[in-house]
């Protein structure tokens, strides 16, 4: 198991025209959500076009202007993010582009601080990365929880394994590291030598999990 974690402070450069690595990053992470929003917004013969297939095309433009926001208004404040209901969400979206089974399970009320589009943009990654090693055929699960002051979101696929599919270009996973960076958490990734990887995001959690008594 690697672990991934930094306790100095996250900076950027205030625009991401400044840093051609950065812009490269944001196009990245807007691709899925556009890719989704075209296939949502396509007519479908026999496919009900209802509430449902609205509220998923409003999640999609939701999230680009969270992205688009969190790059342009530097000055933006982070608040309470609920990370079982932004994980809920980002499965949506990638259901849309992936053919592969994902699975979503655990608490439904895991509250953490943070920039809410930075947490999409990191569990959206995770997500991507886990269908493609996956692939059509895989499955993806994902479970949100808290242990004690931590929230965790792990992401496990029963893909290939590290190594086992083309690498992409690795700007997902620095998008998942400046996540951990600035919430001060750490990313643990699992993979052995046969089949599957987990990768696990923990950060400390808004309030304590309840214990049974």
């Amino acid at each position: 198991m690697s672990v991934v974690g930094a306790p100095e402070p996250f900076v950027e450069d205030s625009l991401p025209t400044s840093n051609p690595d950065q812009l490269q990053r944001l196009c990245h992470d807007l691709r899925q959500y556009v890719a989704a929003g075209l296939l949502l917004s396509e007519p479908r013969a026999g496919q009900d076009a209802g509430q449902t297939r609205m509220t998923l095309i409003h999640q999609q433009f939701t999230a680009i202007a969270e992205l688009l926001a969190a790059e342009f208004d530097r000055g933006q404040d982070t608040g309470t993010v609920n990370l079982s209901r932004l994980v809920t969400e980002c499965a949506d979206v990638v259901r849309q582009t992936h053919r592969g089974r994902i699975t979503v399970i655990g608490s439904k009320h895991v509250l953490v601080d943070g920039e809410q589009a930075l947490f999409r943009r990191a569990v959206g990654n995770l997500l991507d990365n886990a269908c493609r090693a996956a692939g059509p055929d895989g499955r993806v699960t994902v479970t949100v929880g808290m242990d004690v002051d931590e929230a965790r979101v792990e992401v496990a696929d029963n893909g290939a394994g590290f190594g086992g599919i083309a690498s992409g270009t690795g700007h997902g996973l620095q998008v998942v590291a400046a996540a951990v960076r600035a919430c001060k958490g750490r990313l643990e990734i699992s993979s052995g030598p046969g089949v599957g990887t987990t990768v696990r995001l923990c950060v400390p959690a808004r309030q304590r999990a309840v214990r049974p008594a």
